[in-house]
């Protein structure tokens, strides 16, 4: 459980960012991205692609767009299709394009798991590949070093993961933050979430952007892992401290959301909620199943038979979530 609710976290949030804080090396590229310009950065990135297909900056931002998930599938995963063929041109003609082998990696682990575990053991020897060369042609890029971290520590061992692996990655980390946060990483896996909590709080990314990013992902993967064991409160101070760094970034928002939904503050976690709502991001997270549930939980009836029709209505939510907010439906219609 602990091991897909990870994979599931690293699927929203990974694979942004870079070290020496620049997912990019234009300028113009890297200031688009940090200013949530999406669709400027996709229209340039598209237009240079479109010119050159091993333009592999440009191939790069495409496959950086296309991680971030619109909460339509289907759109998601033909974006994933175009990233995914747009690396493989760029490598035909750039073959030592560290930033297109990552593209390519990430971007094909991403769409091959949202296929299912089949797809993705079929596919998994080619992930491995991209990373690997990712990491072999530009080793102080923490995007390929992290990226491979993920993949050893994820896939089973009959498909080459290997803790022993990762943990020889997170020690030839750039710099001593980055080793840190890999380390934590690997805490992770081991299920020692309270470790990982502390390890992570004591790393300083500074201006490095994606180990900020994978720090804050971690730190919800860790947190959310305890919470879903029924230890909210383990959990709590991890969030508030996520929510005090990082006021836009959902995820932290919605830890501790659901920590005061859990500890039976329901006006709190709905405070919270509202606060998600407008950030980039937030489509990811079933708001209005989560809204619903406290709202119901208060005795305001009316306003949680909305949230939960609004959330079965757009179908978007996993099977278990669609089945319990159609559960409660009946039940405040009785």
């Amino acid at each position: 459980m602990h091991r897909r609710h990870v994979v599931v976290t690293l699927t929203a949030l990974a694979f942004w960012g870079t070290a020496q804080a620049q997912m990019f090396k234009e300028p113009a590229l890297e200031a688009m991205l940090t200013s949530s310009r999406y669709a400027e950065l996709e229209k340039t990135a598209t237009v240079r692609v479109a010119v050159r297909p091993d333009d592999a900056q440009a191939v790069l931002a495409l496959a950086v767009l296309s991680m971030r998930g619109s909460g339509n599938a289907s759109e998601d995963a033909l974006r994933r299709k175009a990233a995914i063929a747009q690396a493989d041109a760029c490598l035909q003609r750039q073959p030592d394009a560290a930033v297109c082998h990552y593209a390519l990696g990430v971007v094909l682990g991403v769409q091959a798991m949202s296929e299912g575990m089949f797809k993705a053991a079929g596919s998994v020897g080619r992930v491995k590949e991209a990373l690997t060369q990712a990491v072999a042609l530009d080793g102080q890029w923490y995007p390929a070093r992290s990226a491979l971290t993920e993949f050893y520590l994820l896939a089973p061992g009959v498909m080459g993961g290997s803790t022993s692996k990762a943990k020889e990655l997170a020690r030839g980390a750039a710099n001593a933050e980055q080793s840190r946060a890999l380390e934590a990483r690997l805490l992770i896996d081991a299920e020692k979430f309270d470790a990982a909590l502390t390890a992570l709080a004591q790393v300083h990314p500074g201006s490095d952007r994606v180990l900020a990013d994978d720090v804050a992902g971690w730190t919800y993967a860790a947190g959310m892992s305890l919470l879903n064991e029924g230890q909210p409160e383990r959990a709590r101070a991890a969030f508030e401290r996520q929510v005090r760094e990082r006021p836009d970034d959902p995820t932290g928002l919605w830890g501790l959301a659901r920590v005061q939904a859990e500890s039976g503050a329901h006006a709190e976690a709905l405070k919270l909620y509202a606060r998600i709502a407008p950030l980039p991001g937030a489509e990811v997270f079933p708001l209005d199943y989560r809204i619903g549930i406290s709202l119901q939980a208060l005795g305001q009836k009316d306003a949680a038979r909305a949230a939960l029709s609004r959330f079965v209505g757009a179908g978007k939510g996993s099977k278990k979530a669609l089945d319990d907010a159609k559960a409660r439906l009946d039940k405040l219609a009785a």
